[in-house]
């Protein structure tokens, strides 16, 4: 028997490594995490220039907000109310999909 088929033989009777998931899912989930950085990071130059464009736009749109703000209160209550409930009822969703 040739050195290579004794090598052969040897690696042929070991068993190949078993998967470890645990380590998998780390690994995934720190990728996900960074891109999930990576998301944020790549908004906060848009955040700033919303926020100086809308800074800019103050003085012009300050006194046309201030004579709509009553009458768009109720409006913009219910709208809050019904995002918030859509945002509660999908947090309760996934979490039952996990169960």
């Amino acid at each position: 028997m040739t050195p290579e088929q004794k090598l052969n033989a040897l690696f042929a009777t070991e068993a190949p490594p078993a998967l470890d998931y645990r380590f998998q899912a780390a690994v995934v989930e720190r990728i996900a995490r960074r891109r999930a950085w990576a998301t944020v990071a790549a908004l906060v130059p848009w955040v700033i220039a919303a926020s100086a464009l809308l800074w800019g736009l103050q003085p012009v749109l300050g006194p046309i907000l201030a004579d709509l703000g009553p009458e768009l209160a109720p409006a913009a209550m219910a709208l809050t109310i019904v995002g918030l409930s859509l945002a509660a009822a999908d947090r309760v969703v996934r979490f039952l999909a996990r169960i």
